[in-house]
């Protein structure tokens, strides 16, 4: 593996898991507005973000790795 096609590979990692953390967020958001516990809300908000993490690993490597290797 050439180190550009390693730079790629973090470049979309990181994007990976920038998106969960703002699906985390959103999922945290609606726990809260439907006046969900603080502690609940935060369980929701991360099972949202881990949920997406796995998907977006998925297509890293179904995807994303066939594409650049």
């Amino acid at each position: 593996m050439t180190t550009h096609v390693l730079v790629i590979l973090m470049l979309v990692l990181g994007m990976c898991v920038l998106f969960s953390a703002f699906a985390g967020l959103i999922g945290f958001g609606i726990a809260r507005l439907i006046k969900a516990p603080v502690d609940k809300s935060i369980g929701w908000g991360s099972i949202a973000a881990l949920s997406f993490m796995t998907l977006c690993i998925a297509l890293l490597d179904g995807v994303i790795m066939p594409l650049v290797t």
